[in-house]
């Protein structure tokens, strides 16, 4: 799947443009974000939030940093940044 699809023009994409957003304050403030935390965020469902990182774990964009911990902590990878750096400009 493409960034394009994935953070552009697919259903979805303004949703996971607002995951990367969260993901990175909490990145920058060395703050845990987790699943349970975006999908309180964002008013979405554990189940729906984890669809979107599911996609955004499988494409790069998105990595957990405690793969064993419970909850998986997210981070941006440098893919995940690039695409906010993108937005930012837009």
């Amino acid at each position: 799947m493409s960034k394009s699809i994935l953070f552009y023009w697919g259903k979805g994409a303004e949703v996971r443009v607002k995951l990367l957003n969260i993901i990175s304050r909490c990145n920058k403030k060395n703050e845990p974000c987790y699943i349970n935390l975006l999908a309180e965020k964002l008013s979405l469902s554990h189940v729906a939030v984890k669809k979107h990182i599911d996609l955004m774990l499988e494409e790069g964009f998105v990595e957990v940093i405690n793969p064993e911990g419970k909850p998986g902590y997210l981070k941006l990878t440098q893919g995940g940044e690039e695409v906010l750096s993108e937005f930012r400009k837009g």
